[in-house]
């Protein structure tokens, strides 16, 4: 029982002089332990109150689900679409009186009789078609008329078509008037009187083989005129 107590004594004494040691090497480096210095603990404070402050929103309302401001669209952007809707509209509706007033050998011209083949197509019946005949027999004179103006070594080529078209369309247009009909023969007659002046007062400015061609229309439709009297 002695020998152990003079054993525990003896690790007393030796821990106590560890921990002299170590405390003398802190002391050396210049650390103690009776805690964190009072700047220490104030840059602490500072850094969580700050922490504190960021994190804080509304309890009502989470962060991802704040809605974010939206930009209201100028005048332009709101009138953008109605703009470029009705500037379409006008460059076709452009297009289409271009294309109207346009004669053969220009580039609008395939267009206008694409329009005029289809429009003749949706008669719905003959005297509906006739008519829509003899107003395509009016606008291949007004185009002869033009032709005849110009100085265009492709001219006489183009009116002689052009000729050729009138002809064919009357004689399409007035072979569907119903013999019948009264008024389909008066329309038919008025028809008939006005291309007989037009052609008339442009014989003089076509050449040789289209004044012959005239004079054949200028024929075919006074024979027409005299038959339905």
């Amino acid at each position: 029982m002695g020998w152990s107590r003079g054993s525990h004594r003896l690790r007393g004494r030796s821990a106590s002089r560890r921990r002299g040691r170590v405390a003398a090497r802190l002391a050396d480096l210049g650390l103690t332990f009776s805690g964190p210095s009072t700047e220490f603990r104030a840059r602490l404070r500072e850094e969580l109150l700050r922490a504190q402050a960021a994190e804080r929103v509304p309890a009502s309302q989470p962060p991802a689900d704040q809605p974010r401001p939206r930009r209201r669209r100028s005048l332009f952007a709101r009138l953008r679409p109605a703009i470029v809707f009705t500037a379409l509209l006008v460059g076709m509706y452009g297009m289409g009186i271009r294309a109207y007033h346009s004669v053969p050998g220009e580039t609008l011209y395939p267009l206008k009789r694409a329009a005029e083949a289809t429009l003749l197509s949706m008669a719905s019946d003959d005297t509906e078609r006739a008519q829509r005949e003899m107003g395509a027999a009016r606008l291949r004179m007004a185009e002869t008329e033009s032709l005849a103006g110009y100085s265009n070594p492709n001219s006489g080529k183009l009116i002689e078509r052009t000729l050729d078209d009138m002809e064919t369309t009357t004689r399409s247009a007035l072979g569907r008037v119903e013999r019948h009909d009264k008024a389909a023969n008066v329309e038919a007659r008025n028809f008939a009187e006005d291309q007989r002046d037009a052609v008339e007062s442009l014989l003089p400015k076509l050449d040789g083989e289209n004044r012959k061609k005239a004079g054949k229309y200028l024929r075919y439709i006074d024979k027409f005129a005299v038959s339905t009297r």
